[in-house]
C-alpha cells in the first residue's frame, strides 16, 4: 500500500509543479467582441483582481468579428498551457446548429473552466419612438414595419436570438442593421439611426437613468433587482420571449488539469470578493460560478435546448 501511495504521489508531482509555476508570464485574455460591450464590463474588473491572486496580469485582447468566431478560433489554436484564455457567452453552443462550417469544434477544442456571471437582456428603444411599452411598440411595428429597424450586434448572439423570439411570438418583422458588437449597435440606437436594440442590462442602465434610451421589457421570467421598474416580456404578453447573456471562461482543450484547477480556484475566490460582487451587481450582472464539469454540462444543455427551436427561426448561416 505504501508503495502504491508513493507511486501515486510521484505521478502527481509534474502536475503540481506546473500548477505552482503557473502562470509564469502575463496571461492573454481574448474577448471576442469589440471594446465597450457587456463582456468588457464583466471581464475588465474581474481580470484586474485576478492579477492579485495569480501574480501576473491578464492582458485583454479584443478580437471582435464573425460573430465571435475569429476570437474563438484564435483561442482554439493557442498552446494549451493556460497562458491564453477566452471569455464568451454560452450562445456559442448554438453555432454548430447555425453554421455549416466552423473552424473549431466547441466541445473538442475547449476546456470550460467556470461560468462567471449572467446578465438579463433588455429591449431598449430610442426615446424618440412614440411607444411607452412593448405592447405599444409591437402595435407600431404592425402598422408601419418599414419605419423601424433592429440593431443586430452579431448574428446568432443572445441579443439577436432574443429579437428573433419576439418577432416570432409577436408576428412582426423589422429591417436589421448588422454590427460588429454591442458597443457599435448601442451607439446607433442612441443616435436614432436604428430604433430598437437588445442589450445586456448592465451595458444600458445608465442610459435608462439618463433618459437617452427607453426600456421596454426584460427578456427574463422575473424582474431584476437591479432594475425593478422594468417589466418582463411575460408581463407584456410574450412569455416565450426569454433569453439571457451567460458568460463563461474557457481554456484551450489539453490545458493541464492542475492549471484548470488553479484558474478555477482563483476565479471563484475573486468573484466572491464583496467589492467586486457589488460592482458587478451595480453593472447588472448576477454572479454564477460552477465546476468545470458543471460548466461543460450546461454548455451541452444549451446546445440541446435550441436544437428544436432554431429550425423554425430560419437562421442557418454559411
Amino acid at each position: 500500500m505504501r508503495r502504491r501511495t508513493a507511486l501515486t504521489a510521484l505521478t502527481l508531482l509534474p502536475g503540481l509543479a506546473r500548477a505552482q509555476a503557473y502562470p509564469s508570464r502575463p496571461i492573454r485574455l481574448i474577448i471576442p467582441y469589440p471594446p465597450g460591450g457587456g463582456t468588457d464590463a464583466l471581464a475588465r474588473p474581474w481580470a484586474e483582481r485576478m492579477r492579485h491572486r495569480l501574480g501576473q496580469p491578464l492582458v485583454i485582447e479584443n478580437r471582435g468579428g464573425a460573430a465571435t468566431n475569429i476570437g474563438m478560433e484564435m483561442a482554439a489554436r493557442a498552446t494549451p498551457d493556460g497562458q491564453t484564455l477566452i471569455i464568451n457567452a454560452d450562445n456559442v453552443a448554438l453555432f454548430p446548429h447555425l453554421y455549416q462550417r466552423l473552424s473549431y469544434d466547441l466541445f473538442r477544442d475547449f476546456a470550460p473552466v467556470t461560468y462567471l456571471a449572467q446578465s438579463p437582456l433588455v429591449l431598449g428603444i430610442n426615446p424618440n419612438v412614440p411607444a411607452r411599452n412593448l405592447r405599444e411598440f409591437v402595435a407600431l411595428l404592425r402598422r408601419q414595419p418599414e419605419r423601424y429597424s433592429f440593431a443586430n450586434p452579431s448574428i446568432g448572439s443572445p441579443h439577436h436570438l432574443g429579437y428573433e423570439l419576439l418577432a416570432r411570438e409577436a408576428g412582426i418583422r423589422m429591417i436589421q442593421a448588422e454590427y460588429r458588437g454591442g458597443g457599435p449597435a448601442l451607439n446607433d440606437v442612441l443616435a436614432g439611426h436604428v430604433q430598437l436594440g437588445v442589450f445586456s442590462l448592465g451595458a444600458v442602465s445608465s442610459h435608462f437613468a439618463a433618459g437617452t434610451l427607453r426600456p421596454l421589457a426584460l427578456l427574463s421570467p422575473e424582474r431584476s433587482a437591479a432594475a425593478p421598474d422594468i417589466p418582463t416580456t411575460a408581463e407584456e404578453g410574450f412569455p416565450l420571449v426569454v433569453n439571457a447573456l451567460r458568460f463563461l471562461l474557457f481554456a484551450p482543450a489539453g490545458t493541464p488539469r492542475p492549471v484548470i484547477e488553479a484558474l478555477h480556484a482563483a476565479t471563484v475566490e475573486t468573484l466572491a470578493e464583496p467589492g467586486l460582487r457589488e460592482q458587478l451587481t451595480r453593472a447588472g450582472f448576477d454572479i454564477m460560478t460552477t465546476t468545470p464539469e458543471q460548466a461543460a454540462a450546461m454548455l451541452r444543455a444549451e446546445f440541446q435546448r435550441w436544437a428544436p427551436i432554431l429550425p423554425g427561426l430560419n437562421l442557418r448561416l454559411d
